[in-house]
């Protein structure tokens, strides 16, 4: 993993709870490319809003448009490009579904997280100023000649992308794959989340409460931006998420939940 002095201060800034029984060496889990280049000690729990909020990175609104996807991956770029940078235009959202759309050679709107990196890696990501988000989705909408000019200087910037769980619709997270998530969100990186979601939600003091296999359905993405180890709830603690329908209001996750229902999680540096 590239270190950039950006990051790393950036990183310093980030809410961290207090080590847990430190001691043994800690190790980064099978099959996750969580924090490259060596293993990552856990805390108690870590919340990157402050460096989200440092980087100009609030939370964003979809709408009615079933986007969530395209906007956790878009939040995940612009961190990654701040963090090489120090700094980052808010990016368009609507051109990276436009890009992921060439990309899979159809007109849809929203996607896997799969396709918005192909997308991102045949055009790039332009600003949001070049291409603004509309409230509804327009098929056959182009970018301008700037947009697509602005969109492939991202794509010098060399940025990854790092698999912890691929999507499969029919398991959720093994205890790898939770520890992964842990592990790279304790590094300084936020974590594309995509969930079997509640038909009807419920919410108790921002906590998603759980729910039956026959009470959910495929699906919404979020972006993990923390976690805190939490022995009253469910699995022992929650992960921490921005989250772009609930009218753009953060939530918590309790491991439980992403243990049952995440189908992928993916993180860009």
């Amino acid at each position: 993993m590239r270190v950039f002095r950006t990051g790393v201060i950036l990183c310093l800034m980030a809410q961290v709870w207090p080590t847990a029984g430190a001691g043994e060496p800690d190790k980064a889990g099978p099959g996750s490319e969580s924090v490259r280049g060596g293993a990552v000690g856990l805390t108690n729990g870590v919340d990157l809003r402050p460096v989200l909020e440092q980087l100009g990175l609030g939370p964003r609104r979809q709408g009615d448009r079933p986007t969530c996807s395209v906007f956790t991956m878009t939040t995940a770029l612009e961190f990654a490009a701040a963090k090489h940078q120090g700094h980052c235009p808010r990016l368009s959202v609507e051109f990276l579904n436009w890009a992921a759309n060439q990309a899979r050679g159809n007109e849809a709107d929203g996607g896997f997280f799969s396709d918005l990196w192909k997308g991102f890696s045949a055009y790039g990501i332009c600003s949001e100023e070049a291409m603004p988000y509309q409230p509804r989705f327009e098929a056959g909408r182009q970018p301008s000649a700037g947009a697509l000019a602005d969109a492939q200087s991202r794509q010098r910037l060399g940025l990854s992308r790092h698999w912890i769980k691929e999507w499969n619709v029919n398991t959720g997270l093994s205890d790898a794959e939770l520890d992964g998530i842990k592990r790279t969100l304790a590094a300084g990186w936020p974590v594309c989340g995509g969930l079997r979601w509640p038909k009807q939600e419920r919410w108790v003091d921002d906590v998603l409460q759980l729910c039956s296999a026959d009470s959910v359905r495929d699906g919404h993405s979020v972006l993990l931006v923390g976690y805190r180890d939490e022995p009253g709830q469910p699995g022992g603690g929650v992960f921490i998420f921005r989250n772009t329908s609930h009218n753009g209001r953060d939530g918590f996750m309790p491991y439980a939940y992403a243990r049952q229902y995440m189908n992928d999680a993916v993180w860009v540096d």
